[in-house]
């Protein structure tokens, strides 16, 4: 034993020399950019108070879900079109009764235009009275209303809340984790008790008056109670409720994929493929990007959630290591036939490792035939496409590809990716026969390509449970409802777990035990392979916890290392508990959770294990709620994902269990793992290297595994030195 100690203290010497020489060697360098989903930007329209106007923009900002919040004051002038365009939401709010906007029928024709264009908007009082100058008029009234323009304005009849008995849809994304509202006495709502035609009541106070409201139009709902907050003024909404919440929820119900096209032909086909795409309804604002002097950037494509590529020369090396920094990112790419082709191909870094469908030859005349993934979301209202002297014609796919559909002689044709979840390629032009030889706009090319584009930036999602069919279907409602996802699909695992096949076209799955796991080994070794190919992999109660029975996952996961509490897994603790310690303020697996009720059995971990990973989230009693794997794309929840609307005895389906098994699916699919970067910074550097060094000369001690064998020893070294001599993780 003194021979042993010997050897890991002299070891660890080593370490400390080599380390410190590296770190000398290293001063300097910053964090590389990190795959994340863009963070939309959204400005505040106002006239009158800019107190008022700050209070709004910081409780905004303070929701974290947003990239930029700015403001606008129209008392004195009027936001162009142009103005509006590069944000995907607008907030609308005349926050004086005196002075008002500018001009409203001017206000009215920009925000309707901006709409038009794929923009959101969001009305609040005193925007939707009539009182003169403090509601949006011209095209805007009545056509692009919501709640229609009150006469009068409610207030000064004592507090008013949210009737939580009036909400028609608690699933609504406007609604998610909305629990209470309440309005002080000043703070001035529209009077209105009736709905624009079309539109949808979702909630009401308790005097009868109508709170929220979405539709009819896509980009288009309006809160009725005044913006500012009790921060400024008593009279206000209360900030110990959720105010900021309903705000937010509005504003990012109303968005939609922002897109650009990025093209180098002649203007006469972008009017076109813009124009089906938008025609669906799917997508938000559409912009062109023109390649060649210059390329456009990394960061004039970062302002997009996906670009479709329509190019008909082959780009420059430049653009292709552009466009692979992009996906690296996290923005989605289409690519579509004619980048498909030798001639045509994307090179730099693009190729061959970003390409899916290897460049071949084109002009076969095919139709749509069989679809391997006929529920993956790209392939959603796709009955027929025929395309017309382009259709690519390769049957090589890179590694990693899989085919989602064939043309009718099965060669591919809708591809996706298993590495890249934000790839996808169409062996089909991007114009249609209305104006040349694509696709035939009779059938479903523009809904095929939209679907494309809402694809690479939502993931497809699963939940792979062994529960009631009420659980898995309230599970898969609160992660639709979000609106974050292209699709949230369910697989059985309480008889035979799902196949390999089956898995493959998700970005991430979120899997779970409220009964028995039909084959607990199979499912382990597959969800082992599921990672190991690129997905990721949220597991929850009762799959994290020994209950005595076959709840959780064996096999390779349990003898590889997947598992992030090392077993034995600890016993199971029930009673009522609520959030408690967020453990890691930066972690978008905590962004925008402010509030979580267990419910009355809030099952979870009887204890709080050494994890191969790190907590970020706790219960109010300590125990772990939200935890990441040192090396993997894993997390652990600390609660049973389904919802007191499935059990009474679950999570208050008013609190925000769904933003976090949302954000924990999203992180999965967007995270980069980096080995030994045990403090979350994007760096392996010297306080990475201190913790190392005391899980080393541990030895048993799981936080400083990076190989999958519970062990902290000399195959976690030679791991760790490989990621501190690089510094910035990749």
């Amino acid at each position: 034993m003194f021979q042993q100690a010997f050897f890991r203290l002299a070891t660890i010497h080593r370490f400390v020399a080599l380390a410190l020489g590296i770190a000398a060697a290293a001063v300097g360098a910053s964090p590389a950019l990190a795959a994340a989903k863009r963070k939309p930007n959204v400005l505040l329209v106002y006239a009158g108070d800019t107190l008022s106007a700050n209070d709004v923009v910081s409780k905004l900002g303070g929701t974290e879900v947003f990239g930029t919040v700015q403001k606008f004051n129209a008392t004195s002038q009027t936001p162009t079109l142009a103005q509006l365009l590069p944000y995907d939401a607008v907030l609308v709010a005349s926050l004086a009764i005196t002075p008002g906007f500018q001009d409203p029928a001017a206000l009215g024709n920009n925000l309707a235009d901006y709409v038009d264009a794929g923009g959101g908007v969001v009305t609040m009082p005193v925007s939707i009275n009539s009182l003169t100058n403090s509601a949006p008029a011209g095209r805007w009234n009545p056509g692009y209303l919501s709640m229609p323009v009150a006469a009068t304005i409610a207030g000064g009849s004592g507090t008013v809340n949210l009737l939580s008995s009036s909400i028609t849809d608690p699933n609504h994304p406007i609604l998610t984790g909305v629990a209470t509202l309440s309005c002080a006495s000043q703070s001035r709502r529209a009077h209105v008790n009736l709905l624009a035609p079309g539109a949808t009541l979702l909630a009401s106070y308790n005097d009868g008056i109508m709170l929220a409201s979405a539709g009819p139009l896509p980009g288009r709902a309006d809160l009725n109670f005044f913006p500012a907050s009790s921060t400024i003024s008593s009279s206000y909404w209360s900030t110990s409720t959720d105010g900021a919440k309903l705000m937010a929820n509005a504003l990012l119900y109303t968005m939609r994929p922002r897109v650009a096209i990025v093209n180098d032909i002649g203007p006469e086909f972008l009017p076109d493929i813009k124009s089906k795409i938008r025609a669906t309804g799917l997508i938000g604002i559409v912009d062109f990007l023109q390649v060649g002097s210059p390329d456009p950037s990394l960061e004039d494509l970062m302002r997009y959630d996906a670009v479709l590529t329509n190019l008909w020369i082959s780009p420059s090396a430049n653009f292709g290591n552009i466009l692979a920094d992009y996906v690296d990112a996290g923005g989605g790419v289409v690519v579509t036939q004619m980048s498909l082709q030798v001639n045509y191909a994307i090179h730099g870094r693009w190729s061959p490792d970003y390409e899916l469908i290897a460049p071949a030859n084109p002009y076969l005349n095919t139709l749509m035939g069989a679809i391997d993934y006929p529920d993956h979301p790209v392939m959603a209202g796709v009955n027929s496409v025929k395309s017309i002297n382009y259709a690519i014609q390769s049957t090589t796919l890179r590694p990693d590809a899989y085919v989602i559909a064939r043309y009718a002689n099965n060669l591919p044709f809708v591809v996706g990716s298993t590495r890249h979840f934000n790839r996808i390629d169409l062996g089909m032009n991007a114009f249609s026969s209305s104006v040349g030889s694509g696709w035939d706009a009779s059938t479903d090319g523009g809904r095929l390509m939209a679907n494309a584009l809402v694809a690479v930036c939502k993931p497809y999602v699963a939940c792979v449970a062994a529960d009631y069919t009420s659980g898995t279907n309230d599970v898969r409602a609160k992660l639709l409802a979000l609106r974050r996802f292209s699709g949230v699909s369910v697989l059985n695992a309480v008889g035979a777990p799902p196949s390999a096949d089956a898995l493959r076209p998700f970005g991430a799955v979120l899997t779970y035990s409220n009964l028995a796991y039909g084959a607990p080994d199979v499912l382990g070794n597959r969800l082992a392979d599921f990672v190991d190919a690129g997905g990721g992999v949220v597991v929850a109660p009762f799959a994290t916890l020994d209950t005595g029975d076959s709840t959780y996952l064996l096999g390779r996961w349990a003898t590889g290392g997947y598992d992030i509490a090392p077993g034995p897994l600890p016993g199971m603790l029930t009673g009522p508990a609520t959030l408690g310690a967020r453990l890691d303020f930066v972690n978008p697996i905590n962004r925008f959770v402010r509030k979580f009720d267990g419910g009355t059995s809030s099952w979870r971990q009887a204890s709080n294990p050494l994890l191969r990973g790190r907590e970020l989230l706790e219960w109010n009693d300590g125990r772990m709620l939200a935890s990441i794997h040192n090396f993997r794309k894993r997390v652990d929840l600390g609660f049973v994902p389904f919802s007191s609307a499935a059990d009474s005895n679950a999570w208050n389906q008013r609190t925000d269990g769904s933003w976090l098994m949302a954000n924990a699916l999203e992180y999965v699919v967007y995270h980069k793992p980096c080995a030994g970067d045990f403090d979350g910074d994007g760096l392996v550097d010297d306080n990475d290297f201190v913790s190392f060094a005391y899980f080393y000369n541990n030895l048993i001690d799981p936080r400083g595994d990076l190989t999958g064998d519970e062990l902290t020893d000399d195959s976690d070294f030679v791991v760790f030195a490989s990621g501190y001599d690089a510094l910035v993780c990749p």
